[in-house]
């Protein structure tokens, strides 16, 4: 019964009634105290100098100190005080209640001894003598600068104690009745206050069991009819926010099983309890029986499961990373644990980055063969200006070799710059196509004798063959003008000696198919699909010639223009590059 809301307010209203009632009658009394005994302290301080110069007399000469007694017995009578005269020396020279010659010394009364350092004192105590609680207020006898004693008057506090008493019982009756008025009309007036909160508490156990049509009557404009509809509102978002989690379910579903990444969950003991479709294609389950059963057993993986145990046992997140070589892929795992009040169960996200490994290690080298080949040509040229620093400025053929073999570095290196520039372009997408009609044959023709000299040079003959006269396409002219002159260059530099390199366009499935063809030393069958790649190189022993790049460029440029590039070779006998382009 006393755990009701109704016994809870009752409590805390009497507590606050008392409370506030105490501290009121604290300071109502306090302050009412302290006026009443300034008032007193006034009232004895006057009449004390009144009989200071009464008695002043008597310590001047005039009179004789001795009678001061019967002065002072005299004056106590008709001021109804008690009134002592005191030396300096703290005797007692007269006294209205008592005989002096019994009294103490006074010299160590706080008020004797605060009249005597400031003129005056006072002091409330308990009187020994008059068995009374007592003000006492002493002010010096003085004429002039001459002080000849202490006059101290008294009065008993105990008027002002009672005022104080039945101010404290007027308090303490008002807050009793108070609290009395207050329970009965709490007593009345709660039960008609928590009758909603009765009615929400029945209907929040029907929608507890799941009945969200439930509603409770509202009964007019009040806080409680306000009470009824807000419940009613609740309950019926409640109703929405249900149906919402439920589609928030299935749409996460839905994100699941079309995330890239796989998701694995289980349960504390490490049984699988659900897994997304991209797990099991990076795992390669597909038509396993998965669910339910250990990580080891569905998947026969030991570095995925250790991490499992791991998270499960340690209750913190673990990652790994380890290549699968039955599944020939490289794969990143993360454990996290999955907590309610207590470990409930493990989730494991699982990443491929094969691909990602791939393009690292493709850059990884791209770095390492462009820092080899800049190398190279820069030693040749810190090399060669030493020794021109040494002394060979002044020899002029010398010089002039160094100049010249300075300058070639120096183009070569410009040369790789600017095919890093072109390349960087081209895979960006910001190389920009001028497209128009081009007779390929024609473009080819004078592609080769522009690199005529080179290959009269070498002892090398180029030749073209065409299936038709003319072969139209449409293509940025320049863009492929390069693609030929870097198929050409390399055919070159691979060629020995007497070897002929031929040029062949044909018309192809609507594409014109473009092949540069040479007898030169051909391409390892391993590096056949890698020398399209930035900077790879089939032959390491021939990595001073050229930067690697030009293929790379030739590939992008193509693939810009809708077309494909491909590579036929055989060891000792020569190498065939073969791209298309659209027909205009």
């Amino acid at each position: 019964m006393f755990h009701s809301i109704k016994w809870r307010i009752i409590f805390w209203f009497v507590l606050l009634i008392a409370v506030s009632m105490t501290v009121f009658g604290l300071l109502l009394t306090s302050s009412v105290q302290n006026t009443q005994l300034a008032s007193l302290a006034k009232q004895l301080e006057n009449e004390a100098r009144i009989v200071s110069e009464i008695c002043l007399p008597y310590f001047k000469g005039t009179d004789d100190t001795t009678s001061l007694d019967g002065l002072v017995k005299t004056l106590g009578m008709d001021i109804e005080e008690r009134i002592t005269v005191i030396a300096v020396d703290g005797t007692v020279l007269g006294d209205s209640n008592e005989n002096p010659a019994v009294m103490e010394n006074h010299s160590n009364r706080l008020e004797v001894r605060e009249a005597m350092a400031s003129g005056y004192g006072e002091s409330v105590r308990y009187s020994t003598t008059l068995n009374k609680k007592m003000m006492y207020v002493a002010v010096l006898i003085t004429d002039g600068q001459d002080v000849y004693g202490i006059t101290r008057t008294a009065l008993p506090v105990t008027q002002v104690d009672k005022l104080v008493s039945s101010i404290r019982n007027n308090v303490i009756l008002a807050t009793a009745i108070t609290a009395a008025l207050i329970i009965i009309a709490i007593l009345v007036i709660t039960p008609v206050t928590t009758r909603p909160l009765t009615e929400i508490t029945k209907a929040s156990r029907r929608i507890a069991n799941g009945d969200f049509n439930y509603r409770i009557t509202a009964g007019g404009d009040d806080e409680s009819g306000q009470l009824a509809r807000a419940f009613n509102e609740m309950s019926l978002k409640i109703k929405n926010m249900i149906d919402e989690i439920n589609a928030d379910r299935a749409q996460l579903s839905t994100i699941l099983e079309n995330m890239t990444d796989g998701i694995i969950m289980t349960d504390p003991e490490g049984d699988i309890t659900m897994i997304n479709t991209s797990g099991i294609r990076i795992l390669n389950a597909s038509g396993r029986e998965i669910f339910g059963k250990s990580v080891i057993e569905a998947f026969r993986d030991h570095q995925l499961n250790e991490i499992l145990k791991q998270c499960l046992r340690t209750g913190k997140q673990q990652t790994t990373q380890f290549e699968s070589g039955a599944l020939k892929k490289f794969i990143q795992a993360v454990a996290v644990p999955i907590r309610d009040d207590q470990l409930s169960g493990a989730l494991i996200l699982l990443q491929d980055l094969t691909e990602l490994r791939s393009l690292q290690t493709t850059r990884r080298e791209l770095i390492g063969n462009i820092s080899h080949e800049f190398r190279t040509p820069l030693a040749g040229i810190k090399a060669m200006t030493q020794t021109l620093q040494d002394g060979a400025i002044d020899e002029r053929d010398t010089a002039n070799d160094f100049l010249g073999r300075i300058e070639t570095e120096v183009d070569r290196l410009t040369q790789m710059v600017s095919e890093l520039t072109e390349l960087s372009r081209i895979e960006s997408g910001r190389a920009e196509l001028k497209c128009e009609i081009v007779d390929i044959n024609k473009l080819i023709m004078d592609v080769l004798e522009q690199i005529r000299p080179l290959a009269d040079r070498q002892n090398l003959a180029l030749k073209s063959e065409f299936k038709e006269e003319q072969l139209l396409v449409k293509a940025d002219k320049e863009r492929i003008r390069q693609v030929i002159i870097n198929l050409v260059h390399n055919a070159i530099k691979f060629s020995r000696p007497g070897e002929t390199i031929t040029a062949l366009t044909k018309e192809k499935a609507g594409m014109a198919a473009i092949t540069i063809a040479d007898q030169g030393i051909g391409i390892p069958k391993d590096d056949l699909s890698h020398i399209f790649v930035r900077s790879y190189k089939a032959d390491k022993s021939r990595s001073g010639q050229g930067s690697g790049m030009g293929l790379a460029i030739a590939k992008h440029l193509v693939q810009a223009h809708g077309g494909n590039i491909s590579a036929a070779s055989e060891e000792g006998k020569g190498t065939a590059i073969t791209f298309t382009l659209p027909l205009a």
